[in-house]
């Protein structure tokens, strides 16, 4: 699911795997091994590449097919459980 997304992220900006990989700060030959399914990238760049396209983590390995990141501020939990 990671690799199909990933392809499909990156075309939809009209973007080379070159292009891709130094906005991420990773070598070409390391993001289009990402996109073929032979590696998986590390913590880091993954949230790197969901920043980047602006989706979660979870989207891009296919734990939901909503890209959008959850709204934050109705995500923390010091906001909705203040300490007493």
């Amino acid at each position: 699911m990671l690799h199909e997304r990933l392809v499909e992220l990156r075309k939809s900006k009209k973007m080379t795997q070159k292009d891709l990989a130094k906005k991420i700060h990773i070598s070409r030959d390391t993001y289009a091994q990402y996109e073929i399914g032979r590696r998986k990238p590390d913590y880091e760049t993954l949230e790197r590449i969901a920043n980047f396209f602006d989706v979660t983590t979870d989207y891009l390995l296919g734990r939901t097919d909503d890209p959008s990141p959850a709204d934050k501020s109705s995500d923390d939990l010091t906001k909705q459980y203040p300490i007493l």
